[in-house]
């Protein structure tokens, strides 16, 4: 069943980038990768583009979406490397059975992948990955991006399930585009 979060939450407590956010033709982005994308994860790239948050999480926008100067590894490589790793250092769960289930579309500073367990017909319904940096079971999360990020940079989700360096909910998060100065 999809969820529904209200992104006007997370643009209240941090406004994006003026000139960020990524545009393209997402009926061909998910044309290639044969899903689509969740809404509020589409609105996010729309408003922010892909970026970081205090420069200790990032969040990635699909490559397709992205000009050949945009930083490396994207949407796609992320996904890669979160499902390798989860073959060679993950634990299986009951949730979690396959790393063909996962999509990554962000990274902490400390190595820490996130992403969706694209286990639902409705894309609006995955829930939130965390592969932890040194392997082991993956946690989930029955939340989608945006409310995940509104929990985790507003210091909502206790204790974070991210090594990022910030202590998260004791400053306004800042999202920085790739392309900011």
């Amino acid at each position: 069943m999809a969820r529904e979060f209200d992104i006007n939450r997370l643009l209240s407590l941090m406004p994006p980038p003026e000139g960020g956010g990524e545009s393209g033709d997402w009926a061909a982005v998910q044309s290639t990768w044969g899903f689509r994308f969740p809404r509020d994860y589409t609105e996010f790239i729309t408003r922010y583009g892909q970026g970081e948050i205090d420069r200790s999480l990032a969040v990635f926008a699909p490559d397709e979406l992205m000009p050949a100067d945009a930083p490396q590894p994207g949407m796609r490589g992320m996904t890669e490397e979160a499902r390798w790793l989860f073959e060679e250092d993950g634990e299986s769960t009951e949730q979690v059975r396959s790393a063909e289930q996962i999509v990554a579309w962000g990274g902490s500073a400390t190595a820490d992948t996130l992403g969706w367990l694209t286990v639902d017909d409705d894309p609006d319904a995955w829930p939130v990955l965390v592969l932890g940096r040194n392997g082991g079971p993956p946690s989930v999360y029955d939340m989608g991006m945006v409310e995940f990020l509104h929990g985790l940079v507003s210091g909502g989700i206790s204790p974070s399930p991210v090594g990022a360096v910030v202590t998260w909910g004791e400053k306004p998060p800042r999202f920085v585009h790739w392309q900011a100065d």
